[in-house]
């Protein structure tokens, strides 16, 4: 038989968890509106930075310019945008797979893999097995992300610049709903001259034939980088938000369901101590007649 006041402490206990599940599926949900709102203002911005790139890849002047120049072999950067915290279901499981999938199919060599993480899950993951770390920040030490979006895009490019890496990969989760975000690998340097016909409307502005010396040019392509990552990051805390709502709400609602088994299991024993205690008085009853 079912121990009662074991049963009891269970059910207490899971309830004690059910209000923290429920809470922190409030307070994700309260900061996911606000990310999202982050989120949405800068998107229209990025995608109007994303045509720049494009028309200005129509100039072949500028194919010479150091963020075009192409290198065979050599290493790879890997910009990895993780979390600082978990409780966020397989946000970050899903990105280090697809990191995996991404070296397998790419025949890179791990050490040949320089990684560039933000977040101190990622940096767990990859510390503990031994892959190069060249830039590491957390989000709760490291301040605004714009600020942080700046500091990773200077190392990026000074690392690039000097051949010290000659492709630089992002991996991050990309938003697509609240209930959906998917792991998604970019390749964002070297430039690839491809992209200029991939959109034929040049915005109603001409590009001088300058040289890839010039300092506006160089100016652009670098806030390019850096507003690349940092409209990654912003969804990157907008898909960890809805990711952990939907953990909390599915640790709740399995809390209510695992409550109402034991309740049952409870109300049973219960019952059939009640009877077994009837069952002694009618016995005992007996024995005195």
């Amino acid at each position: 038989m079912p121990n009662l006041k074991s049963i009891k402490r269970k059910i207490s206990s899971i309830k004690n968890t059910r209000q923290i599940t429920k809470a922190m599926k409030m307070v994700a949900g309260s900061k996911l509106k606000r990310n999202q709102s982050a989120m949405n203002e800068f998107k229209a911005y990025a995608s109007a930075y994303d045509d720049v790139i494009k028309n200005i890849s129509y100039n072949t002047v500028l194919y010479s310019h150091p963020f075009y120049r192409k290198t065979d072999g050599g290493n790879t950067g890997i910009i990895i945008i993780s979390t600082d915290r978990g409780l966020c279901g397989s946000f970050n499981i899903n990105l280090f797979k697809l990191f995996l999938d991404e070296l397998k199919s790419a025949g890179i060599d791990s050490s040949q893999a320089k990684l560039y993480i933000l977040g101190k899950k990622g940096f767990d993951f990859f510390k503990k097995n031994n892959y190069e770390i060249i830039f590491n920040a957390s989000f709760s030490e490291s301040g605004q992300p714009l600020n942080l979006s700046a500091q990773l895009s200077d190392a990026i490019l000074d690392d690039f610049t000097a051949g010290r890496i000659g492709t630089v990969y992002i991996i991050s989760n990309r938003y697509i709903s609240t209930l959906h975000q998917k792991a998604h690998a970019e390749k964002i340097l070297p430039f690839d001259s491809r992209i200029a016909g991939e959109n034929k409307n040049t915005g109603g502005y001409l590009v001088e034939p300058v040289g890839y010396e010039d300092e506006i040019i160089d100016k652009i392509f670098k806030d390019y980088i850096r507003n690349k990552i940092y409209s990654r990051i912003l969804e990157s805390f907008a898909g960890e938000q809805a990711s952990r709502m939907n953990a909390m709400d599915n640790a709740t609602r399995n809390a209510g369901k695992l409550i109402n088994k034991l309740t049952v299991s409870y109300n049973k024993a219960r019952q059939a101590a009640v009877t077994l205690e009837i069952l002694d008085i009618i016995n005992g009853v007996n024995a005195i007649k």
